[in-house]
């Protein structure tokens, strides 16, 4: 869903890694639903085989890495003079 790159670790598991704008379409994702999700794009499930959902300092967490971003790219396109 996301994309990504899937990697193979040394034990033989198999993950996928995010880069920047892949991991902020995560976080927005997230956002926008209320609850986690893999990096494969699955829903996250806990013991009682429900779906996880996001706490507050989560939310805080997500919101703040998406603003960062945002500040970061108007700033580039500041300094390069696009408007």
């Amino acid at each position: 869903m996301f994309g990504g790159k899937k990697v193979r670790t040394r034990k033989g598991k198999e993950v996928t890694l995010l880069n920047p704008a892949q991991k902020g379409a995560k976080f927005a994702h997230e956002l926008k639903f209320g609850c986690k999700v893999t990096n494969d794009g699955n829903a996250k499930v806990g013991k009682d085989n429900d779906i996880v959902t996001l706490d507050k300092t989560e939310r805080a967490y997500r919101s703040g890495y998406l603003d960062a971003r945002k500040d970061s790219a108007n700033c580039y396109n500041y300094k390069k003079g696009k408007r």
